[in-house]
C-alpha cells in the first residue's frame, strides 16, 4: 500500500470516528473497524511539521483541534462534557463524584476548571465558554491597566508554549500565534529575565513553576 493510500485509508477511518463522537480525539488503543486508529492519529500529531498542507487541513477539516497544545486527555473530557450537556444535562450541578458510563471523571474535571482557569490556554476558555461555562472559564479579572493585561496574556502564552515543547527555551525572535492574534514570546520572556529583581513574587513563582531558565 503506498503511502498516499494509507493517510487515505486512516483518514476515511478518522471521519467515520468524528462523525461518530465529534472529535477525532481519540485515546491510542482505540481501533475502528480493526484499524489501529488511535495509533495512527497519534503519528499524525508526532508528524505534524511535515504533513502537506492539504493532509494537515483535511484533518482539521475533521476536528479544528486535532492537535492541540494541551492534553488529549483535556480535550476528551470537554467533549465527555459537550456530550452530557446535549443529552439535556446541566452542567452547573454536576455532583464532583460523576463519572461518565465511558468512565470519564466528569465532575472532578469540571470542579478543576473552576477551581484552576488561568492554566487553561484561550482557546481552551473559549472552548469552555460555548458550553455556557464562561464564569468558571473567563479570563483573569481585568484591572484595566494594559501592563496586566499583558502580562496574564504574555504568561497564559508561556503556558501553552510550555504545555506544547516541555520548556521554555524561547528563542529571541520566536512569535507564537494564538486565536488572540500573535505574541511575542521570545521578546517577553527575554523581557521578564531583565526585570526579574523588580517582578512581583507572585508573577517569579508562576514562571518558576514552568521551570524557567533565568
Amino acid at each position: 500500500m503506498t503511502r498516499r493510500h494509507a493517510f487515505e485509508r486512516g483518514l476515511t477511518h478518522a471521519a467515520a470516528y468524528a462523525t461518530a463522537h465529534g472529535h477525532v480525539a481519540a485515546p491510542v488503543g482505540r481501533e475502528h473497524d480493526g484499524f489501529a486508529l488511535g495509533r495512527w492519529l497519534a503519528t499524525q500529531r508526532k508528524r505534524a511539521d511535515q504533513l502537506t498542507p492539504e493532509r494537515a487541513r483535511a484533518l482539521h477539516d475533521l476536528d479544528a483541534h486535532w492537535n492541540p497544545p494541551w492534553p488529549l486527555t483535556w480535550q476528551r473530557a470537554f467533549h465527555a462534557a459537550r456530550r452530557h450537556q446535549e443529552a439535556g444535562h446541566s452542567l452547573t450541578d454536576v455532583p464532583r463524584d460523576c463519572t461518565t458510563d465511558d468512565g470519564h471523571r466528569l465532575g472532578e474535571w469540571l470542579r478543576t476548571q473552576r477551581l484552576c482557569p488561568e492554566r487553561l490556554a484561550p482557546v481552551q476558555r473559549r472552548l469552555l465558554d460555548g458550553l455556557g461555562l464562561i464564569q468558571s472559564a473567563e479570563q483573569p479579572p481585568d484591572t484595566g491597566k494594559p501592563a496586566a493585561r499583558s502580562w496574564d496574556r504574555g504568561l497564559a502564552t508561556a503556558r501553552v508554549f510550555h504545555h506544547r515543547e516541555g520548556h521554555l527555551y524561547v528563542p529571541q525572535r520566536h512569535t507564537e500565534v494564538l486565536d488572540g492574534g500573535p505574541v511575542r514570546l521570545g521578546q517577553w520572556i527575554s523581557n521578564a529575565r531583565r526585570r526579574k529583581e523588580r517582578l512581583a513574587a507572585d508573577r517569579v513563582h508562576a514562571l518558576d513553576a514552568l521551570n524557567m531558565r533565568w
